[in-house]
């Protein structure tokens, strides 16, 4: 008794696999590849834990058209001054995640 092999098939199958497997490494190579919005900093024993956050500045662009962003490792709910276009504003930082993985910071001041 012969036994055919499906030549086609099986290249199609290992083909199929390969691609899987690529795409699975690429995808986990960008993940680690974005930028964490919270990050641990060494504190004093008084003080605790410290996170380092970057938030999304609300209403804001930077020189490159996208929005500002401000790096703190202050809670969530204090209030904030930063430079936009030339004028201080106030924001206030959020827990809120923004879609970028950073949090966001709300407006307090109208221009």
């Amino acid at each position: 008794m012969s036994s055919l092999i499906d030549v086609p098939g099986l290249v199609t199958t290992l083909l199929g696999a390969a691609l899987l497997a690529g795409a699975g490494a690429t995808g986990r190579r960008m993940l680690s590849r974005r930028p964490r919005a919270t990050q641990r900093v060494e504190a004093t024993a008084s003080e605790g834990p410290r996170m380092l956050r970057r938030y999304t500045l609300l209403r804001t662009s930077g020189p490159n058209g996208v929005p500002a962003h401000y790096d703190t490792t202050l809670p969530p709910g204090t209030v904030i001054t930063n430079s936009v276009d030339g004028h201080p504003q106030r924001f206030e930082l959020t827990d809120v995640p923004f879609g970028d993985g950073s949090f966001v910071a709300e407006p307090l001041d109208h221009l």
